[in-house]
């Protein structure tokens, strides 16, 4: 776990189906604006007067519904935080969509677990057939688990996850898999870093089943770090073998910030049809920490060099946060349809006590054209106070 501090915290808490209707598909524009920053107006439609903020909210319908999810085994609770989704071709063992995360009962660590889970509905996760959770068991006080994710792997349709032991000094990228979402192989150390150098590992295996693994470089400060850094490793297992038995790359600097913040969690998936690759970013006010977390996309052709926007997709102060009596927003999970251009969100977050993922969806191209719109003036951070750092607490 990463340390903050609880007064901190605690000053920011008393503060605070599956199907879609078709539509026009639009491409996203994942290329910058012109060189004013801002997309040229259509003199066909009328101004709309409302602020950037207003109007991506207006997206999501000013709503974000709560994610129903089981208690596990382990903590005994629905609390959860760093989901991730994947959603293989074909309906892969009966069920279109399956989750990664971690319980987070009390923001204790001994909780943090990955678990895995059948998607039921946008806002309904279920505890599979057969499948006791959490997957990983405790490792003991020497140490903690984090930051699932998984990826389906087209060549030998199994579902591969990776996730991050923190014990040591070092931060291990764990892989595993499984083909029945039954069984899993025994976890094999992928790669090792020194704390924090690993943090929130975001996979993406290729249709070539070569994958992608970007993951943040935080240092020993973890959550409270005022700068950190994303780099990027490959790996292309050998004829129909596993990724248990592939070799990572060294890792490479990747060209992912957003200025005046610092990233802290992500998650990537690839778009279709050559479109290039989305980030959803966790990332807080630079002198801040993980516990004053935002929401940001970031888009890249690449997967090396990336446009970050001037404008969060979701904030602790917009009126849906508020009403939910949000503290922090943190990891969430994405997932986009081509045929509807729909783009689903799924960020996790602490709301009255208690870690949970919530849900909105929104078309991707009206998100990237108010992004693309955005200036830094169109978004006012809230306040926090550099000097409540009396006493430490762990995040996720």
């Amino acid at each position: 776990m990463r340390f903050v501090y609880r007064a901190m915290c605690a000053v920011a808490l008393a503060g605070c189906a599956d199907v879609k209707t078709p539509v026009e598909t639009k491409s996203p524009t994942l290329s910058p604006a012109d060189p004013s920053g801002r997309t040229p107006p259509n003199p066909r439609q009328p101004i709309d007067s409302r602020t950037i903020g207003d109007r991506i909210e207006g997206l999501y319908n000013g709503h974000l519904s709560k994610v129903s999810i089981p208690a596990d085994g382990f903590s005994k609770f629905g609390d959860a935080v760093h989901p991730d989704i994947a959603c293989p071709p074909g309906n892969w063992n009966n069920a279109p969509c399956w989750v990664m995360y971690t319980p987070y009962k009390n923001s204790d660590p001994s909780n943090e677990n990955p678990a895995f889970l059948m998607v039921s509905s946008d806002t309904e996760w279920t505890t599979p057939p057969a499948v006791a959770n959490p997957l990983i068991a405790y490792p003991g006080i020497t140490g903690y688990n984090s930051d699932p994710d998984h990826a389906f792997d087209p060549a030998t349709r199994r579902m591969v996850q990776v996730y991050r032991v923190v014990a040591d000094s070092f931060n291990k990228i764990m892989v595993m898999s499984t083909a029945d979402a039954r069984h899993w192989t025994t976890p094999v150390v992928a790669f090792t870093e020194h704390n924090h150098n690993a943090v929130s590992p975001a996979l993406v295996i290729e249709p070539d089943r070569q994958a992608k693994l970007w993951y943040v470089r935080a240092g020993a400060d973890g959550c409270n770090a005022t700068s950190t850094s994303v780099e990027m490793r490959t790996a292309l297992p050998e004829g129909n073998s596993g990724f248990e038995a592939a070799k990572w790359s060294a890792g490479t600097p990747v060209n992912l910030s957003i200025p005046g913040y610092v990233v802290w969690h992500l998650d990537v998936i690839e778009l279709p049809a050559g479109r290039g690759y989305l980030a959803m970013i966790a990332a807080y006010q630079k002198f801040s920490n993980c516990a004053n977390s935002d929401v940001w996309l970031a888009t890249s052709r690449d997967g090396v060099n990336w446009q970050s926007y001037a404008v969060p997709i979701f904030w602790r102060t917009m009126r849906a946060a508020k009403t939910l009596g949000l503290s922090t927003w943190y990891r969430g999970t994405m997932r986009y349809d081509a045929a509807t251009d729909s783009l689903d969100l799924w960020p996790s977050g602490m709301s009255k006590l208690s870690w949970g993922v919530f849900h909105a969806t929104a078309r991707l191209s009206d998100l990237l054209d108010l992004l693309n719109a955005a200036q830094p003036s169109d978004y006012r951070p809230p306040a926090f106070n550099r000097l409540e750092t009396a006493i430490p607490i762990q995040m996720p």
